[in-house]
């Protein structure tokens, strides 16, 4: 059992490493789903972010385009919104509520 023929031992780690570097080579060759998002996060804005929504002639449009568009313009008056209709939601008892902005 402690006999074991190196020509065979180096003939295994050569395939280790080989297989090693054919599915490195293989998932970054974009063969291997990507998953850029969790999954929560992908359910919330309708699918993953690579999902092509739209063609127009040769060119897609994907959900994160979509997404980037409307974070850019969309972002603050949203952000406002939510935190009025939270205001007013705290503010029913008669007190009002601190806000602290982060952005």
């Amino acid at each position: 059992m402690g006999n074991v023929n190196s020509k065979y031992l180096w003939m295994l780690i050569f395939i280790l490493l080989l297989t090693n570097f054919l599915t490195g080579a293989y998932a970054f060759m974009g063969e291997l789903p990507k998953v850029d998002s969790p999954k929560i996060v992908q359910e919330s804005i309708g699918g993953p972010l690579e999902d092509v929504v739209a063609t127009v002639g040769d060119e897609d449009i994907t959900r994160a385009d979509v997404y980037q568009v409307m974070r850019k313009e969309h972002e603050q008056d949203t952000l406002d919104r939510l935190i009025q209709e939270a205001v007013e939601r705290q503010s029913k008892n008669g007190t009002k509520p601190t806000v602290e902005r982060f952005d």
